[in-house]
């Protein structure tokens, strides 16, 4: 059917404050619609620093930001408030940035311009420069790329360098002048490291070749001295850069590719884009099945101003939106809103779905309780009066809902488990979210979990089922990750996935698929074993899933890619998404 004139503007657009929108035609899949694939072999990025012609070149930044006007940069952290680089923060003058062509570098830090190279870091003053690369923006797949670049260390250097790959990429093997080079470091959150001590380098020019997985659009390359201790000598110099497509995913005949994202308030970031760009990130995926955590659209476009139910966009809105990306089917599952809960998990996909079990409350009472609730309206004051002490429901609801993939059935269990430090019942039931004796939010997760294993991979009833997948933000650390927390073993923070991992054959894909590597999920945490990037997203398996499993990983992409918005929010999510691949004919 062809669209009118007026049909086509009015997509994409809003029509109300909370994202109203009528969504896209579904793609046409048998046309390429984002033009031609980067060929294997093709080069990436390239730079040789020709354009760099001065001996000894304006420092690229210095510690004087107010009065030295030699192009000083802000220092960029991934959590920082602005996505900065060279060409959006420097103070020199423009021709020089766009002569050069540094404008999509992220950092040049005492970066000094040499005839055909750049120097890092070669001072004095025992002080460390950093260059960070622009992200390989040309990398239209999740790829197995090789990275090439020449180092060479400054007259009476103490440091190592170091080199990483950040965001997306595991380094999975390097050569040092055509010679093997042991892999020491691992991936830690959204980097991952490999240094190369003064002693192993030679007094000129040292050839480095590396490959690295799972590269995406969002990759970047970074060069410092790997200390910052001002009693080293941290100079180096840079040239000969240059990033190769060797191959990208490779999708099995019977593929099915599964993508899970903790969205953050239905998608806040993108609402006041009609949610075209989130659209637009689907697609370029193409997976067989979405699950989505915070499924519902919460506040009015792009605030913190709270959207009326009867304006929200999702959940009611997700079989039309799905449709845009050619998905026909959409379930929800558990959904307490007469609890006052705007946090459900939403499953869509290109086959059938049938919804096994829908997961809510814990006790009997409040199962009849919430049933009687049909109108839909908010009764929260009334419910929670009626709670038991230690009360733990299934905070933000939970579901089994079966896929029929060609035949194949396969189970997912959805769930998002309980965020906060303090329980369910000290929040909403006694309002003493400081009380040290109230049930803990450790604990409250652990009953969760240990409820949703009980009506889905434990139920007596479903035990004839053997394919089974288990994702979600489950809001708590895992022991697999241990290793980089270094918490105590009996730590209440490990009860959760300890539940799964011992009492249940679930496996944890990503641990399975990078053991030894640590992948972020999110940027912060407010669950007091300390405030730094944590893995908090998980996608379990069945054995018989598991040995299905072909790619996975966090998808870490220029989209995806967190930063801060406005008070806990951030652009695009919160949280990032993980994509696995299973062959379905193993």
């Amino acid at each position: 059917m062809k669209l009118s004139f007026i049909s086509l503007l009015v997509v994409g657009l809003m029509v109300s404050t909370c994202s109203r929108f009528v969504p896209p035609a579904p793609p046409d899949h048998g046309s390429d619609q984002a033009g031609e694939t980067l060929a294997e072999g093709s080069v990436v990025f390239e730079e040789s620093f020709d354009k760099c012609t001065l001996s000894k070149g304006p420092q690229i930044q210095s510690d004087d930001f107010k009065n030295d006007c030699q192009n000083p940069l802000s220092h960029v952290e991934f959590k920082s408030a602005q996505w900065k680089t060279v060409g959006s923060s420097h103070v020199c003058d423009d021709s020089y940035i766009r002569l050069r062509g540094f404008a999509d570098w992220v950092y040049l830090f005492r970066t000094v311009e040499n005839s055909g190279c750049l120097a890092c870091g070669v001072n004095s003053d025992g002080k460390r420069g950093i260059i960070q690369s622009p992200m390989l923006s040309r990398l239209d797949e999740i790829s197995r790329i090789s990275v090439s670049f020449s180092l060479k260390k400054a007259e009476g250097m103490t440091d190592a360098i170091c080199t990483k790959v950040v965001l997306a990429g595991v380094i999975v093997s390097a050569t040092l002048n055509g010679s093997p080079y042991e892999l020491t470091h691992s991936h830690d959150g959204i980097e991952h490291s490999l240094v190369f001590p003064s002693s192993v380098l030679s007094d000129g020019w040292n050839e480095v070749k590396l490959e690295v997985e799972d590269a995406t659009d969002g990759t970047m390359l970074y060069w410092a001295g790997e200390s910052s201790s001002s009693s080293l000598n941290h100079g180096f110099y840079l040239d000969n850069i240059k990033v190769v497509k060797l191959s990208a995913w490779k999708r099995a005949e019977n593929n099915l590719r599964v993508l899970f994202w903790n969205i953050q308030n239905g998608m806040w970031s993108d609402q006041t884009a009609g949610f075209n760009n989130f659209r637009k990130f689907i697609e370029k995926y193409d997976p067989d099945i979405c699950v989505w955590c915070e499924g519902q659209s919460i506040y009015k476009d792009r605030s913190t101003a709270s959207c009326a139910v009867a304006d929200r966009y999702f959940p009611a809105g997700w079989p039309e939106f799905a449709l845009g990306y050619g998905h026909k089917y959409t379930a929800i599952g558990g959904y307490r809103i007469y609890a006052d809960d705007y946090f459900p998990q939403i499953v869509t996909s290109k086959y059938p779905i049938t919804t096994l079990v829908k997961i809510a409350e814990t006790d009997e009472e409040h199962q009849k309780l919430a049933a009687s609730y049909t109108d839909g309206a908010s009764h929260a004051a009334d419910y929670h009066a009626t709670c038991g002490e230690n009360y733990c429901p299934v905070a933000h609801g939970a579901a089994v809902q079966q896929v029929d993939v060609n035949g194949t059935k396969v189970n997912i269990v959805t769930l998002h488990l309980w965020p906060h430090a303090y329980s369910y019942y000290a929040k909403y039931v006694t309002k003493q979210t400081s009380d040290p004796q109230s049930v803990g939010g450790n604990r409250q997760r652990e009953a969760e979990i240990r409820y949703i294993c009980s009506k889905s991979i434990e139920d007596p009833s479903l035990s004839v089922e053997s394919n089974w997948l288990m994702m979600g933000d489950f809001n708590t650390r895992s022991r697999k990750d241990n290793w980089r927390y270094k918490l105590p073993e009996d730590s209440p923070f490990l009860s959760s996935h300890d539940y799964i991992l011992n009492h249940t054959y679930y496996m944890d894909i990503i641990a399975e698929k990078w053991p030894g590597q640590y992948f972020a999920t999110r940027t912060w945490c407010n669950d007091a074993a300390g405030n730094y990037p944590v893995r908090y997203d998980f996608m379990y398996a069945s054995p018989s899933m598991m040995g299905k499993v072909k790619n996975a990983m966090i998808l870490n992409e220029a989209w995806t890619n967190m930063t801060w918005a406005m008070s806990n929010y951030y652009d695009s999510s919160d949280h990032r998404p993980i994509l696995v691949d299973f062959d379905m004919d193993k």
